[in-house]
């Protein structure tokens, strides 16, 4: 499998266990303090006219399976460690006090070999903790994870793992990249498959989220 289907096959994945995860039935979440609870998930994300502009294609759509107010059961195939791959409850550590997942997709004209259309697609995810301290340490939770993922080798996870400073992670593999941020009580979630530049468009994405939090 080269590396390129590979990517698109595990993003693909992660996005599809957001889809069913849309039946399951809602974690308690935590209670908020007073400055979380200012910080309103829904109004943190970025609508699809705004994500077509940043990645200049045009044919995303909202998946409306995949508007969620948890995080997904993600890839329970997946080795232990690279669970946390994408937006699941794996990625956000327990305790958040509000939640919004919601993934915008489409597909191009060029076909892959088999006659398959690949898939282009935008996932955002946001999660808010009852105070600042709680949000890094769930980042940093994410980044022990994502690291003890890379060091499997798994040909399925082939990623290169950054953190280019305390608050932020980014993987990039062969069409896809995916980027992780905390600012103030919020951790947010970036993924980006089949766009080019994948870095870029998630990373313009995620300092849009951020520009909304005080």
């Amino acid at each position: 499998m080269d590396k390129a289907f590979n990517g698109r096959y595990v993003f693909f994945v992660c996005g599809l266990a957001i889809v069913l995860s849309a039946c399951s039935h809602p974690s308690a979440p935590a209670k908020p303090t007073t400055a979380a609870s200012r910080v309103d998930a829904k109004s943190l994300i970025i609508s699809v006219a705004d994500v077509i502009r940043i990645a200049n294609f045009a044919d995303l759509t909202p998946q409306t399976m995949a508007d969620l107010r948890q995080p997904s059961a993600g890839n329970m195939n997946a080795p232990g460690p690279c669970r946390a791959v994408g937006n699941s409850v794996f990625t956000f550590a327990g305790g958040w006090t509000q939640f919004r997942g919601v993934s915008y997709s489409g597909t191009t004209d060029d076909l892959e070999p088999g006659g398959m259309a690949p898939i282009d697609q935008v996932s955002q995810a946001v999660a808010v903790y009852p105070n600042d301290g709680a949000a890094r340490v769930a980042l940093d939770q994410l980044a022990t994870s994502l690291t003890q993922c890379a060091a499997l080798h798994d040909s399925a996870y082939d990623f290169a793992l950054e953190r280019p400073d305390p608050a932020t992670l980014r993987l990039s593999s062969v069409g896809w990249s995916h980027q992780y941020h905390v600012k103030s009580s919020v951790l947010m979630s970036i993924g980006v498959l089949g766009l080019e530049p994948a870095d870029e468009i998630a990373g313009a994405v995620l300092q849009a989220i951020s520009d909304r939090i005080d």
